[in-house]
């Protein structure tokens, strides 16, 4: 039987690239602490991260942030993995826990611990997708060894998206969005090719895409990645919409391309193979921008860098697995200070302005800055729209260095911002 997961070939502010801008390093990388190489990785949106360390048959699965440090999830049992996050911090994968050899799907949450979906009457099952209302996705064997795919609800239990399906290589759901909508893909009776698919409790079971086609994702609009055969039979990434239908994304200087996740503003991520050592690298692909390499995008990754996983939150903080282990990619902010008037004279009042903006857009508002002129503190200003200000008149005599400092928050990194010298005459 093959085995589905192999299947895989390993706003307010408007993204430009301009030829500057694309030589620009626009994300900051970091290590995630205990991620192994090549294992999966997983992000929400406070940049939790499902941290995977082990070995290819075993893994003790943890949840990390930045803010908040690890927590393990002690799973019982030998080949534990976490594939996924939601904003509640839930997580979800497959484990044995009771060393029987036989996966089940499990769902941990951090106010109630671990449960087991259970399955569709089989002994194996997984999970590959939750979403914040904690439905869960997967895959799921029926009683007549079988696999489907699942769709779990506290209330509904485990259901079956593929009642008549008796092909042997069987279904996967692999992502589910806020409305219920799930994407996956199968392979259709009599058939060693793949489908991709959608289901919805209103719209019920519906294919996606040609033969070999393969969903992965979908957002809360509705907009569905993955990959999908294109001419001379290459495989490129994929996006679609009801409305849209299907568009190709293109690849990196190689044929193949997938597309692995997509967020609330259409950025989506996945991996492409390139011309450069016939890596896998990964990219970043923007409504308004196209496909960038990772490569060119944050500088410390390098060619040599094989890249694994990828997944993309909705502040544009990139989770990524590679050969050298888990890092995130987080964008990086960039602040101008202005002052006004400038010179100034002494009493006179001077109001500071800085304005902090990076490939993601602005932080979010409510998010202080605080002010420096020279070693005088002047305090906090609250950021709208990535502006903060704060007036003052009491600065002495002479030129002083001025100062934003960015506090930063769960998915942005704090930062000190230089740019002016203010000087005030008698």
């Amino acid at each position: 039987m093959k085995n589905l997961n192999q299947v895989v070939v390993a706003a307010i502010f408007v993204l430009i690239f301009s030829a500057m801008a694309a030589a620009q390093v626009m994300f900051t990388v970091i290590p995630v602490p205990g991620s192994s190489p090549n294992s999966s990785i997983a992000i929400n949106n406070a940049s939790q991260i499902v941290v995977n360390t082990g070995n290819s048959n075993s893994y003790n699965v943890s949840v990390w942030s930045r803010l908040g440090g690890a927590q393990d999830i002690a799973l019982v049992g030998t080949n534990s993995g976490g594939v996924a996050i939601n904003d509640a911090g839930d997580v979800v994968g497959a484990a044995d826990p009771g060393h029987t050899g036989f996966l089940q799907a499990f769902l941990w949450q951090p106010t109630s611990g671990l449960q087991w979906p259970g399955s569709l009457g089989g002994d194996w099952s997984s999970a590959s997708g939750i979403n914040d209302a904690g439905a869960v996705v997967g895959m799921s064997f029926t009683g007549d060894g079988a696999p489907h795919a699942s769709f779990w609800t506290p209330e509904t239990g485990t259901q079956d998206l593929t009642p008549s399906l008796t092909s042997p290589e069987g279904a996967i759901a692999r992502g589910v969005n806020s409305s219920n909508q799930v994407v996956g893909y199968y392979f259709p009776n009599n058939s060693d090719t793949t489908l991709g698919f959608t289901w919805s409790e209103a719209g019920g079971f519906q294919n996606l895409g040609s033969q070999g086609t393969l969903a992965f994702a979908i957002n809360n609009s509705g907009t569905v990645v993955g990959q999908v055969i294109v001419a001379n039979s290459y495989r490129h990434a994929f996006s679609w919409t009801q409305s849209g239908g299907m568009k190709d994304l293109g690849a990196l200087s190689g044929s193949e391309s997938s597309a692995l996740s997509i967020n609330a503003g259409g950025w989506v991520v996945g991996t492409s193979l390139t011309s450069v050592n016939g890596l896998l690298h990964g990219f970043l692909w923007t409504p308004s921008a196209g496909m960038a390499d990772f490569v060119t995008l944050a500088p410390t990754i390098t060619d040599a860098w094989q890249i694994g996983s990828a997944q993309v939150n909705d502040f544009g903080v990139i989770a990524i697995s590679t050969s050298k282990g888990g890092y995130l990619m987080i964008p990086r902010m960039t602040g101008t200070i202005t002052s006004a008037p400038n010179p100034s004279v002494l009493g006179q009042p001077v109001t500071f302005t800085v304005a902090i903006d990076s490939i993601a857009g602005p932080p979010p508002d409510g998010e202080t800055v605080q002010f420096l002129v020279g070693a005088k503190n002047l305090g906090s200003a609250i950021l709208t729209g990535g502006v903060a200000q704060i007036t003052t008149a009491e600065i002495p005599v002479g030129a002083h260095v001025v100062k934003a400092v960015y506090s930063g928050d769960a998915n942005y990194l704090p930062v000190a911002y230089t740019a002016t010298t203010q000087t005030v005459n008698r």
